[in-house]
């Protein structure tokens, strides 16, 4: 059976890993050649502008939150400083008050006092001797007793208010002072929280220009896309209008594409895949896959985007229980059925790279039409995007 006539399946999860690598890939990609990457890019960017446009609007909806808060402490504030201004009004009322009324109580003890006196006596003393009789002189005693009492009395009324009137004042005015103080602190406050709303209000209008221009670049990249993709479709029906004999001789470039030799060497180490692997099922291979290309001259990118690309990283059920990284033998009937197994996955590598480069990649090959990707689709694969599939998932890691 010839190896690829029958490979086109898994291209679900391949697709999937082809976004992945160009995501994770340790190393930059040649997104410049490739649209369909263009597109996963500007994609990424315009789904990172929303995310931060989003944030911004959450940030600005509790700042204007916060801003409302501190603008209403600031009126709570301002009503209490009013009511303590009322209270304050209202004890210098009751100290009016107080001061009419000790007056008026000094004015009656004065009167009980000059009404207690007659004959012009200026003593208690002789205003008590100089009664006529004794019980006249009991009845000024008890009289002086009575408004000696009232007189205490009412300066104790009248001292008593007072303290209690100025206590009332003090207190009054210690809040006052310390509402004050928390009324400046809160004006501040909604101040800075104003000046913050503001900032965040810039950066959310700013976010959202990114979006706006993150969209313009993704309109770009698609329409770019477009025109890239009816390109390669008017070449492969061109291709495939082409008789079985057809070649396709390899294109000379950096950058790895359907095109490409794959014969010459790729310019990868053991080490530099070895690194890019690490973590992976494939972890460790760097060196089976440069054996693969020193010794059958097919390039060590290849294979291993090949590898990917038909086993997910080494995942897939048939590299797992049979070793086989490239679905050699197997067919859309009976995939797993019919797929080879391998005693190791660099027995896979070094037994597909012979195999592919004596029917494939040399000129001899029964199934020889150029040692290209674009080259060994025409009966490798009979989906007509394998050769492109396997490109740009050489060009994540280049």
């Amino acid at each position: 059976m010839a190896i690829g006539v029958h490979a086109a399946r898994g291209r679900l999860a391949a697709a999937v890993l082809t976004t992945v690598l160009v995501a994770v890939s340790a190393l930059p990609a040649a997104a410049d050649s490739d649209p369909s990457g263009q597109v996963a890019q500007a994609r990424q960017r315009l789904h990172g502008a929303q995310q931060q446009a989003r944030a911004e609007d959450t940030a600005l909806a509790a700042a204007q939150q916060d801003l409302a808060s501190a603008q209403a402490r600031l009126t709570a504030l301002q009503q209490q400083v009013s009511a303590i201004d009322a209270e304050i009004s209202a004890d210098d009322a009751r100290a009016a008050g107080l001061d009419r009324q000790e007056a008026a109580d000094k004015q009656q003890l004065g009167n009980m006092l000059r009404a207690s006196y007659v004959r012009g006596m200026d003593s208690p003393l002789l205003y008590v001797i100089s009664a006529a009789d004794l019980s006249t002189a009991l009845q000024r005693q008890g009289d002086l007793g009575h408004i000696a009492d009232q007189s205490r009395q009412l300066m104790k009324r009248i001292t008593s208010s007072r303290a209690q009137v100025q206590k009332a004042r003090d207190d009054a005015v210690a809040r006052r002072a310390q509402l004050a103080v928390a009324q400046q602190q809160a004006a501040t406050t909604a101040v800075l929280v104003s000046v913050e709303q503001e900032k965040v209000q810039q950066a959310d209008v700013a976010a959202w220009q990114n979006v706006s221009a993150s969209r313009q670049q993704l309109a770009n990249a698609i329409k770019a896309k477009q025109t890239y993709d009816a390109e390669q479709a008017a070449l492969a029906a061109l291709a495939a209008q082409k008789a079985r004999g057809t070649i396709f001789p390899p294109v000379a470039g950096v950058t790895f594409t359907v095109d490409t030799d794959l014969t010459l060497p790729s310019g990868e180490t053991a080490a530099r895949l070895d690194s890019f692997l690490q973590g992976t099922a494939l972890q460790g291979l760097g060196g089976a896959f440069m054996a693969a290309e020193q010794s059958y001259h097919v390039s060590a990118r290849y294979l291993l985007a090949h590898a990917i690309e038909e086993s997910a990283f080494g995942t897939s059920r048939i590299a797992q229980d049979k070793h086989n990284l490239y679905g050699y033998g197997a067919d859309d009937a009976h995939p797993y059925e019919d797929a080879y197994s391998f005693p190791s996955f660099a027995a896979c590598i070094d037994y597909v790279s012979r195999m592919v480069a004596q029917n494939y990649l040399s000129p001899s090959g029964q199934f020889y039409h150029g040692p290209t990707l674009r080259g060994m689709n025409v009966d490798y694969a009979s989906d007509p995007s394998w050769a492109e599939n396997i490109a740009r998932i050489g060009r994540s890691f280049a």
